[in-house]
């Protein structure tokens, strides 16, 4: 049984998502938080895409312009909503 490049294209762009808000921000809200964020902003990127025909140049089934903007947008707005963690004693 093989992947489908779209897959593991859509699972490199979230823990790449993930991974640049947790260095860019790293106190702001869990990893677990950075990576529903960034699937979410996946999703919603596709969904745009697919529904408004703008997106970028289709690579497979995915739309990395649209998905990286989703990813970002989700990104930022959960860094903004997420109380900063406190350092430890």
């Amino acid at each position: 049984m093989s992947l489908s490049p779209g897959l593991v294209l859509a699972v490199l762009f979230v823990l790449i998502g993930a991974q640049a808000s947790r260095l860019a921000l790293p106190r702001r809200g869990s990893y677990l938080l950075a990576l529903v964020l960034a699937a979410a902003g996946l999703v919603a990127g596709e969904l745009v895409a697919i529904a408004t025909r703008i997106g970028g140049p289709q690579l497979g089934a995915l739309h990395p312009v649209a998905d990286a903007v989703g990813v970002a947008l989700f990104e930022v707005t959960g860094a903004v909503l997420a109380p900063a963690r406190r350092r430890g004693p």
